[in-house]
């Protein structure tokens, strides 16, 4: 995502609203405290104060209503509630929160807030919650939505926010918040500029993070990443005072930073140097003795090593922006109509993408690497979200056209399912069942998607329908 003084603004999320629906009260939305699932296994809720609306949740076996606990609600940008569960239930378990998966919030959706409100209605409920270490968490347009309901959510009284993917939100470009906001990017994920120029901001204001910077693309991280996010939180009550100091947490975190700053050091990378003596220094204030560190800070900050490798960074993430400014308005004149010869731009966007793929899968120089991976992976995803809009708003021709665009370009399977939503919502199951066949042969292995997609339950009577399903379950 294009960010601060790209050129391009927040294109891609139609978010929530600015004034955030008021909470009702939790007595009136239910007076009787709903069955509590089974711990240590995923389960399937059903909100009580709106049974259109729904989510996945997951109870550490240990979970009892006599004490509080931490909890994290979770947002996918598909509505895949089951989807960060699955990945992180182990982390659930081993450090004892709650986790919770909308199954309705997604990008483009006009029930986000709705979403929001019932899910976090519902957990109150049932749940016995920590009030003072509740945390929302998302990837891509569901970091956004998880920023957006603690930064503009008074009554929700929220501890921090886990952004994966993506920065603030939609409508939030700059930030002066205080609350405590961890950032998970790939280092070929196109948001990764956004992300490390929130970095720098928050740095400078001195606002709590931390960024970890992890080998990936556009995705939800690997389990590892999130561990450190629930450490982090972790460490942060216990400075907080919200949690007794344990000893032993909090030695072996800092052994682990410290591994961090010799890592940095070795490969003379003064970006990673920075972020390892900024926790040190201000994650571990009160918990250890940091003057020493505080010292190397204030010399490294100095330095013209670091002037340089942010220099270089800035370099990195215009060059990105360059390279999107040619081929971003080409996308936005191919979906609204304007262009004079819709053949020939068509050519000219898939010629544009198919040189910047080949760069980025054979430029010799790592850096070019990535800034070609980041752009093209950038523009991809614009055009597939040009036609998300278009699907959302019942414009199904501009949205076929868009998704056939990127099936042009695109590998992967995601073009091929969209198109098969969009022949399901437009009535014509026949080429939905073709699109789904395609997407099949591009990837797609998963039943599960399937069988949970909203948009092909129109589906599920077509005997073509089920036998797809039988046949991806097949060992």
């Amino acid at each position: 995502m294009a960010f601060l003084g790209s050129g391009f603004g927040w294109r891609y999320f139609i978010l929530i609203a600015c004034a955030w629906p008021v909470l009702l009260p939790i007595a009136a939305a239910q007076s009787d405290t709903p069955a509590l699932p089974v711990p240590g296994q995923i389960s399937e809720i059903t909100c009580q104060s709106d049974r259109s609306q729904s989510y996945a949740l997951y109870l550490p076996s240990t979970y009892t209503s006599a004490k509080r606990w931490p909890f994290v609600y979770f947002f996918d940008p598909g509505g895949r509630g089951r989807r960060p569960l699955e990945l992180y239930k182990s982390i659930a378990e081993k450090y004892g929160w709650i986790f919770a998966g909308s199954n309705n919030s997604r990008n483009f959706s006009a029930e986000q807030a709705a979403s929001v409100n019932a899910i976090w209605l519902d957990t109150h409920l049932r749940l016995a919650l920590d009030e003072q270490r509740i945390f929302a968490s998302g990837f891509s347009g569901g970091a956004r939505v998880a920023g957006a309901m603690a930064l503009s959510c008074a009554q929700c009284h929220m501890a921090g926010i886990i952004a994966f993917g993506a920065g603030y939100p939609t409508n939030q470009r700059d930030s002066k918040d205080n609350l405590l906001y961890f950032f998970g990017v790939g280092d070929r994920d196109f948001n990764w500029p956004e992300v490390a120029m929130i970095r720098r901001q928050r740095e400078d204001r001195g606002q709590p993070y931390r960024v970890r910077v992890f080998s990936g693309s556009h995705q939800w991280p690997p389990p590892d990443v999130m561990d450190d996010a629930i450490q982090w939180l972790t460490l942060q009550a216990m400075q907080q005072k919200l949690l007794p100091p344990d000893r032993t947490f909090i030695d072996d975190r800092f052994r682990q930073i410290q591994s961090e700053l010799q890592g940095a050091r070795k490969s003379g990378d003064s970006i990673a140097q920075l972020a390892a003596y900024r926790s040190l220094c201000s994650d571990f204030n009160g918990l250890k003795d940091v003057a020493e560190f505080t010292k190397d800070l204030a010399i490294l900050k100095k330095s013209a090593e670091l002037r340089k490798a942010l220099k270089t960074e800035q370099q990195t993430i215009e060059e990105q922006y360059a390279i999107e400014r040619d081929i971003s308005p080409k996308l936005h004149a191919y979906v609204d109509g304007s262009a004079p010869d819709p053949n020939e731009l068509r050519l000219s966007i898939v010629q544009a993408m198919s040189a910047l793929k080949n760069r980025a899968e054979h430029s010799k120089d790592e850096r070019n690497r990535l800034i070609y991976a980041r752009a093209f992976e950038d523009m991809r995803v614009e055009g597939i979200e040009n036609g998300q809009q278009e699907l959302e708003a019942g414009h199904f021709a501009k949205a076929e056209s868009c998704f056939e665009l990127m099936s042009q370009i695109s590998d992967d399977a995601w073009p091929f399912l969209l198109l098969a939503e969009t022949h399901a919502a437009s009535g014509d199951s026949r080429r939905a069942m073709r699109a789904l066949a395609d997407a099949v042969r591009h990837g797609l292995k998963n039943a599960e998607t399937l069988a949970s997609d909203p948009r092909l339950q129109v589906l599920k009577s077509d005997p073509a329908f089920q036998k797809l399903l039988t046949d991806l379950k097949q060992p």
